[in-house]
């Protein structure tokens, strides 16, 4: 390949990282011709989406837990057919009668797939409130319906139709979602049920928008639940073949240090090892803040989206609980649950920030232990079983145990957490025994809220981890610790998010910060967006309309022993060492926040 004035290899394009947001836009790029290269400073691709393994024995999902709308022409299928990839991904159903749950003392409120079938749940649930949850449904589903998740944010025109379509309730799209919920008269416990879903993008009602929760149960209760057979890791591996046979180079454990601009357009990288490589377009799908203030560097931004930046506001941080169990969820049913445990104070949930603030004031790790305590006994969880969504994957557990994921979102304060004054790339606070007691105190919580939703699961764990705010800083670069990108208030939302493209001509942003959106399918949306402004060509109406971008003769065949961990690790680097179970040193960004029960 030819050099130029960087004086390294040339690229027609660079991805840094291999989110599923950099991966779809590397796959569609390379599918397209262009000679691409795929950077990922991690020992494995798929980002937030990829699994890691413990004792040869359990597999842990990071961060793909359930996607809407993935039955027959659903969004996330389709772009997949672009890619020639529709037939090597099964979408397996959730319980269309509830996948959500949402359990409390006294209550069990079921989310089916299915508008009507969603009012006579809500009905059922909470007698006495039929016109508030009637008006209630009325406007979440006449938003929910409008979103196209693709196609409304990808310009302020078609905004302004899904505006139009949603008639009697836009005024409420671009406001609090809590304004909605009092709006409709609703009493306090079911403002809070109404609440915990919140948590599916990292926010809480007073902070998230209408528009992006409606834009939830739009693609879930009006397109249903699903989850990939096999596991988060078949899709970056279905990605990174299509990379590959396409003649797109990947490399792992490489990070990039700096974008190279010169007089306001990209020209390459530099890694993080000194070298450098060239390319007109760079995309990163790297978190949004820390690509243009450290990666690029503020001073080459004009002055107004300087600014822009400056006052973005990331989502909140999550806290993960992954546990294995001895016991046999194959007739649980198959639905996630968010567990309430107790309806005297919201104040944890409504009021997250707040909350943090109460016992912050003080110094030390006595201050975050009472924090923790209070923390674990009052916030409701998200309770959820790979294992049990997917039983015919034996790498998950072993037969007659399951894998349960506890998550929560969390106020993002080192002080709290035990890790203030550490260098937190350095994995120096692990030790710290203040933090080592918060974790705990944590885990017996997410314990708690695991019995509410699996009953006798709790006394039979076998192994467990928890990832906290710092683990996420720590491993995947996330400003603040938060794994879904930038907050979805109102003035973050549609038209206010950005978009794939910069203003630096040549650089493209992909990920959940962009407007399509945190979650699988708003990163994946964004990749394809970004490769169709690279490529001038609208992708997204080519493949609806039938096109498929890819070669499928090019793909390798998968047999029935394909395993997509292996498939997505030590591409194009220097292979690292591994454990004795084949799993690669800090093989997750939990991998070094053991907590073995």
């Amino acid at each position: 390949m030819n050099a130029n004035t960087t004086g390294g290899r040339r690229y027609d394009a660079i991805i840094i990282g291999s989110g599923l947001g950099g991966s779809t836009a590397a796959a569609y790029l390379a599918s397209a011709g262009q000679r691409v290269l795929l950077v990922e400073r991690y020992s494995v691709l798929g980002g937030s989406s990829h699994v890691f393994r413990r004792q040869g024995r359990w597999e842990f999902d990071c961060g793909v837990h359930y996607v809407g709308d993935c039955g027959p022409g659903g969004q996330v299928p389709t772009l997949l057919r672009g890619l020639g990839l529709d037939d090597r991904i099964e979408w397996l159903p959730m319980d269309s009668g509830g996948f959500d749950t949402i359990i409390g003392p006294g209550l069990e409120l079921r989310t089916p797939f299915g508008w009507d079938n969603y009012l006579a749940s809500l009905l059922a649930t909470f007698p006495g409130e039929e016109r508030g949850l009637r008006r209630f449904v009325s406007v979440i589903r006449k938003i929910g319906e409008a979103v196209d998740r693709s196609r409304t944010p990808s310009s302020p025109r078609e905004f302004a139709k899904m505006m139009k379509a949603a008639g009697f309730a836009a005024p409420f799209a671009m406001t609090p979602y809590i304004s909605l919920l009092v709006a409709c008269g609703l009493k306090p416990r079911t403002i809070l049920a109404l609440s915990v879903q919140c948590g599916a993008m990292a926010s809480t009602p007073l902070s998230v928008s209408v528009l992006m929760q409606a834009g939830f149960f739009g693609n879930y209760v009006g397109g249903g639940s699903y989850y990939p057979k096999g596991g988060g890791q078949m899709l970056a591996a279905g990605f990174a073949e299509v990379i590959r046979s396409h003649g797109g180079e990947i490399r792992t454990n490489q990070g990039v240090d700096r974008i190279l601009v010169e007089a306001g357009k990209v020209v390459g990288v530099r890694l993080e090892d000194g070298e450098h490589l060239s390319a007109p377009v760079v995309v990163s799908g790297a978190d949004l803040i820390r690509t243009l203030t450290d990666l690029v560097g503020l001073e080459h931004l004009p002055t107004i989206f300087r600014q822009r930046v400056k006052h973005l506001k990331m989502s909140s941080p999550l806290i993960n609980g992954y546990f294995g169990v001895e016991i046999d969820l194959s007739e649980a049913p198959n639905s996630n649950f968010y567990a309430i445990p107790g309806w005297d104070d919201a104040g944890s949930l409504l009021s997250l920030e707040r909350f943090g603030r109460q016992i912050a004031g003080g110094k030390g790790h006595a201050n975050g232990a009472a924090w923790a305590r209070e923390f674990a006994a009052r916030q409701p969880m998200f309770v959820q079983s790979s294992s049990r969504r997917d039983p015919s994957n034996r790498r998950a557990a072993p037969a007659g145990h399951a894998t349960i994921e506890v998550q929560t979102i969390t106020p993002y304060n080192p002080k709290l957490w035990g890790f203030d004054g550490y260098d937190v790339n350095s994995g120096e606070y692990r030790p710290d025994k203040g933090y080592q007691e918060i974790k705990k105190i944590v885990t017996d919580g997410m314990l708690e809220r695991m019995e509410q939703s699996f009953p006798g699961s709790s006394s039979k764990v076998r192994w467990s981890e928890l990832a906290t705010p710092a683990s996420q800083e720590r491993f995947v670069g996330n400003t603040g610790g938060a794994p879904f990108g930038l907050a979805t208030g109102p003035s973050q939302s549609g038209p206010f998010r950005p978009g794939v493209r910069t203003p630096i001509q040549g650089l493209f942003m992909v990920g959940t910060s962009t407007a399509f959106g945190p979650g699988t399918e708003g990163a994946m949306i964004s990749g394809q967006h970004a490769a169709g402004a690279i490529l001038g060509r609208d992708l997204a109406t080519e493949v609806r309309a039938g096109a498929v971008i890819a070669d499928k003769s090019r793909l390798a065949a998968w047999g029935p022993d394909f395993d997509p961990l292996d498939a997505c690790r030590g591409l194009g680097a220097k292979a690292r060492g591994t454990d004795l179970d084949g799993t690669p040193p800090a093989a997750s960004p939990h991998g070094e926040e053991l907590s073995i029960s």
